[in-house]
């Protein structure tokens, strides 16, 4: 094949994968934005950690999931997971996180989460820099192999996931699904993106600083204390370890998870993992015991005598 017909072809073929390339991005749509948004923004989110058992979808939360699925037909999402089973620490246990199925291995999947990144993180005509993850709350994206964080604006490598090539860590690595956490005034639906009013910041609950987990979700206007992790002494149980792991979660009839069969087994009822009937009425008889105010769930108190009381 003459060199001169081979390059003209090299350069036709060039020329159309651009042209798919750009036609594919075009025919990515960006999620609606409010008529009217105001020229104030939110500054970036700072960073507020999980520190309650809560986990229902917050207002915020389930209206930025539904707006992403209905942007973006055939994908789904969850947005809470029972309290402990997706790690220590997790956005998913008190309602401000989403994870938007959207795999790498799916090629309209992947189009659709690049269109949301770019999106979320681009300058807007006012020339605020990240300007949609601002109004939203956003605190960090964690997307095939990589962390966006709130905290410095940058892009950084995740977990080693770049090496961890096998399909097995799609999960674990965030390749089948984007990670989406909020702030509390992103979760609770407080921002311009659904407001047109920046509000105050909002911190969310506080933990005590003998308990792991916070015992109510009342907010707060400024930051937490900053406690260390209480750990469980040299030597305790498995029921004693697992206690203070989850102390101070406000665990309720309806619950499930760790947290639960905690408390379970500290009361000697069945481990079912399900805080029901069985459970509530091991709990009155803990607390009547020992002269303790009946709550209706696991209360600081309550978690306090537990703790005092297991060997």
């Amino acid at each position: 094949m003459p060199r001169r017909f081979l390059v003209a072809v090299m350069a036709l073929a060039t020329l159309f994968a651009g042209l798919a390339f750009a036609t594919s991005a075009a025919a990515t749509p960006a999620p609606h934005v409010p008529a009217g948004l105001p020229r104030a923004i939110e500054p970036l989110a700072p960073y507020v950690a999980q520190t309650a058992c809560s986990p229902t979808t917050k207002p915020g939360t389930a209206k930025l999931a539904r707006l992403l699925a209905a942007t973006y037909r055939g994908t789904s999402y969850n947005t809470v997971y029972a309290c402990g089973t997706d790690g220590p620490v997790s956005e998913h246990y008190d309602g401000r996180a989403i994870d938007w199925m959207v795999s790498i291995r799916n090629s309209a999947q992947h189009a659709d989460a690049l269109a949301v990144i770019s999106w979320l993180l681009a300058t807007d005509s006012h020339g605020n820099r990240y300007a949609m993850a601002r109004r939203l709350g956003v605190q960090y994206l964690i997307y095939d192999n990589r962390i966006w964080g709130s905290w410095d604006g940058k892009w950084e490598a995740y977990n080693n996931c770049a090496k961890l090539t096998s399909r097995a860590y799609d999960t674990s690595c965030h390749r089948d699904h984007m990670r989406i956490s909020l702030s509390w005034n992103g979760a609770m639906g407080r921002t311009t993106f659904w407001t047109g009013q920046v509000h105050a910041d909002d911190y969310g609950p506080c933990r005590a600083a003998d308990l792991n987990w916070a015992t109510n979700t009342l907010s707060h206007s400024r930051p937490c204390p900053d406690y260390a992790t209480v750990h469980a002494a040299r030597g305790a149980s498995a029921t004693k370890s697992a206690l203070v792991k989850y102390s101070g979660a406000a665990l309720r009839p309806g619950l499930t998870g760790p947290a639960v069969t905690a408390v379970q087994q500290a009361l000697h009822v069945s481990a079912t993992g399900t805080f029901g009937a069985a459970t509530l009425s091991a709990l009155r008889h803990f607390e009547a015991a020992h002269r303790l105010p009946l709550t209706g769930g696991v209360s600081a108190t309550a978690w306090r005598e537990l703790l005092r009381t297991t060997r």
